[in-house]
């Protein structure tokens, strides 16, 4: 007849385990602690950026880089800026800059520069704040280098951001420019047939009623030539569904709407007159666009506002070695537990068997 045995018999043919089942414990807490001193650490540095607004010539950003396919940067199709700054952060052509800039291959031991271009953007994060800032997170073995990078993160953010900047610029002024010297070659020629009609007729003159249309009509025609500008020009770095183009196209055919119904000038001094005008004016409105994106070519201020800037951690985020002391000791006390439990089963089936 088996006997079941009582709990004080538990205890007692646990006894010869416990000693063994103890110093496992002590050396499974004393191994993690060890883990824990030797496990080289890690620091994270911390940069905040306040994201680049609309630029001021009323141009999104995020249009701009789209529309010059910049490589290794893919930006959705409704963005505002704050998506716009994490998509350049998150782009490999920033993050191989950094690999080379600080010599990533040999301080990751890596022999390629893709491995190095992975793990850096792996040891990188970046997350928006509640207030719409960007946080970007660095982690490195050395303190300083971690927040050297999450500085130059911003850095370099802002030399991209300027980079675009006088791209679309330039784009700017040489499409302004080419319309600029069409203007000019057409403006001397109104001028010049204006002077040879002048020297044929003395005397004619144009009514209050003509010249007042004629002032109407260089208006609305030079609103329409400086209208086609820029549309041509957002064209270059916008789709035709996008807001800018879409509102350009409606003010240009409410132009052309307008233009359709002025009254014909029979009078050839008229014509020649409105067109003398005509030039003038687009001339003068040209001029100043061009201007404009000479200055947005030139400028060379910073696109990124960094609210703080990232310093040396003096505490490591990893490892945490209470934590790691702790594991170790609940990983061995529980190891130890069930080898003990195991233990003494296995010898009352050897007792069992002996007896039988």
């Amino acid at each position: 007849m088996n006997h079941e045995p009582s709990p004080s018999e538990y205890v007692s043919s646990a006894k010869p385990f416990v000693r063994s089942a103890a110093l496992a414990v002590v050396v499974g807490t004393i191994l993690s602690a060890l883990l824990a001193f030797l496990w080289p650490p890690t620091f994270r540095g911390e940069t905040v950026l306040l994201p680049p607004t609309e630029e001021e010539t009323g141009f999104s950003v995020s249009s701009v880089i789209r529309g010059l396919n910049v490589p290794g940067i893919h930006i959705p199709t409704r963005t505002g800026p704050e998506d716009v700054t994490m998509a350049i952060l998150r782009s490999r052509r920033i993050t191989a800059i950094l690999v080379e800039r600080f010599d990533l291959m040999k301080v990751y031991k890596l022999k390629r520069e893709e491995p190095a271009i992975r793990q850096l953007q792996d040891c990188s994060s970046f997350k928006l704040g509640e207030s719409g800032t960007v946080i970007v997170r660095v982690e490195d073995r050395d303190p300083k280098r971690a927040a050297d990078l999450a500085n130059a993160f911003a850095e370099e953010l802002d030399r991209f951001n300027r980079e675009i900047r006088m791209t679309k610029g330039r784009r700017t002024r040489l499409f302004v420019e080419k319309r600029l010297d069409e203007t000019r070659i057409g403006l001397v020629k109104a001028e010049e047939a204006l002077r040879r009609y002048g020297e044929q007729h003395h005397t004619v003159v144009l009514s209050t009623d003509q010249l007042s249309s004629v002032e109407s009509a260089a208006r609305l025609f030079a609103s329409q030539v400086t209208l086609e500008v820029q549309l041509g020009v957002a064209r270059q770095y916008a789709s035709d569904s996008s807001t800018e183009v879409r509102r350009l196209r409606q003010q240009l055919n409410e132009v052309n709407r307008l233009i359709g119904a002025l009254p014909d000038l029979g009078l050839e001094l008229a014509r020649l007159v409105r067109t003398a005008k005509i030039q003038e004016q687009v001339f003068a409105l040209l001029s100043a666009q061009y201007e404009e994106a000479r200055i947005t070519e030139a400028r060379d201020v910073s696109t990124v506002e960094v609210l703080d800037r990232a310093e040396p951690p003096d505490r490591r985020i990893w490892p945490r070695r209470g934590l790691l002391i702790a594991l170790g000791f609940a990983i061995s006390s529980f190891a130890a537990a069930v080898w003990i439990a195991w233990s003494v089963r296995g010898a009352r089936r050897t007792v069992r068997g002996s007896e039988g």
